[in-house]
């Protein structure tokens, strides 16, 4: 670039358009060390991820039931998964290997937390009949934020602190984000292990196979389920029983039976004749 040729290049229209996060996002999707091109697909995935943390900070901040600990095993087991990825991410970072953090991170925020976590365990957190099961569920919907907004924040500073101060400054006593304590150890001294720690999983593979089969019938999402089977291994079934009310629960099923099928494999679950509601509920 040159002045005299009058040929500068500035970064503020894309500043202006996917926002500093999204540049900062950008550049932290580098390797240290290595050399990036200004890729603007990049910078779009940024501002993506940004919006999609604000939206995902506001619902789970309007769950407005009482906290109580995390009984349910669907909660234990996702806090589980959550240690595991901050441990990986501090030691990501003490390698000087930022990258590899942050795509991490990214791939919980979006598979495990929004896409998975957050589904399941939504009605349950709504749920006033059962206070121990929906505090448990609002307690680990916020448990979850409030850890991945700090993992997230040396990449996404402004939204991640914006989201902070919406509750977790006041409630923990950390006005800004940037000097809050990094996730660790102390993040889940009060959370009971899972009985399995296969179980999120499971629930997971339980919840992908239901939507599956929907897609596979050319019926919406939201379309109730009149009755269902849903085909495992011994093992399986039983590591899937603590877990399916929530499953059941998102799916809109109204009946379901299990069958048990000795040459399936540990941790596969086959939906079997589904029966779909005449008019979706939506």
């Amino acid at each position: 670039m040159s002045k005299t040729l009058g040929n500068v290049v500035t970064p503020m229209p894309l500043l202006e358009k996917y926002t500093a996060d999204g540049a900062r996002y950008w550049a932290a999707c580098a390797r240290l060390g290595a050399d990036t091109a200004a890729d603007e697909k990049v910078f779009k995935v940024g501002k993506r991820l940004q919006t999609k943390l604000y939206n995902a900070g506001k619902f789970v901040l309007a769950q407005e039931g009482p906290v109580a600990p995390l009984r349910c095993e669907l909660d234990r087991a996702f806090a589980a998964e959550l240690r595991r990825l901050a441990a990986s991410a501090t030691r990501h970072f003490e390698a000087f290997q930022h990258d590899r953090a942050l795509a991490e991170t990214e791939t919980f925020f979006w598979s495990r937390f929004t896409d998975t976590y957050i589904e399941l365990a939504k009605l349950r957190a709504r749920d006033e009949s059962d206070p121990a099961g929906s505090g448990s569920a609002v307690a680990g919907l916020r448990l979850g934020l409030s850890v991945l907004l700090r993992l997230f924040a040396p990449f996404l500073p402004y939204i991640t602190e914006e989201v902070w101060s919406w509750a977790f400054a006041e409630e923990r006593g950390e006005p800004f984000i940037h000097r809050a304590p990094w996730p660790g150890d102390d993040d889940f001294a009060d959370v009971a292990a899972p009985d399995d720690e296969a179980s999120f999983q499971l629930a997971s593979t339980c919840w992908n196979a239901i939507n599956k089969a929907k897609a596979d019938a050319a019926v919406s999402m939201g379309r109730e389920i009149e009755a269902m089977t849903l085909a495992a291994n011994a093992a399986t079934l039983a590591a899937a029983r603590p877990v399916l009310a929530d499953v059941l629960a998102a799916v809109r099923c109204r009946e379901h039976r299990l069958e048990e099928r000795a040459g399936l494999e540990d941790g596969s679950v086959e939906v079997v004749a589904p029966i779909f509601a005449e008019r979706p509920n939506e």
